[in-house]
């Protein structure tokens, strides 16, 4: 529920000011972290901090060359830590996969849409919205 919670508050904030607040992202991850542990101890948080790395890394990669706001990279950190402690590092690709496939298509519509209003390719995807509906999609794929 907070995962679903901090995705929606993310989703209104990077399309209305196209930033991802750490005063969101990084209480949810700390709060999460803890209940994963409270839950399952030591190995859901090795299973967690896999799927942080797995989720965020190449999001971190992403942002060392300006591509992408660190706002998404703690963004991806909080889902894949779920992720991870959900359904360990394979749990953390499919999310990671879905988030990128919705990336493409929010990529491709967006630019799309600027062509047949004979505008300018837009500079800057909210990468929040990908990463919200990436995250639900694997989610429903994983019942």
């Amino acid at each position: 529920m907070l995962l679903g919670i901090t995705l929606a508050i993310c989703v209104v904030t990077d399309l209305r000011s196209r930033l991802i607040y750490d005063v969101v992202t990084l209480p949810a991850l700390a709060v999460e972290l803890l209940l994963i542990f409270l839950a399952a101890g030591a190995p859901g948080l090795i299973d967690a901090t896999i799927g942080i790395l797995i989720a965020a890394g190449p999001f971190a990669l992403g942002s060392a060359v300006n591509a992408i706001g660190m706002g998404d990279v703690k963004l991806m950190a909080l889902v894949g830590a779920v992720a991870g402690a959900a359904g360990g590092w394979p749990g953390a690709i499919q999310v990671l996969t879905w988030v990128a496939v919705a990336g493409g298509m929010q990529a491709g519509g967006q630019w799309i849409w600027a062509i047949a209003r004979k505008r300018v390719r837009p500079k800057y995807v909210p990468y929040g919205v990908a990463i919200a509906a990436g995250t639900v999609g694997a989610w429903l794929a994983s019942f």
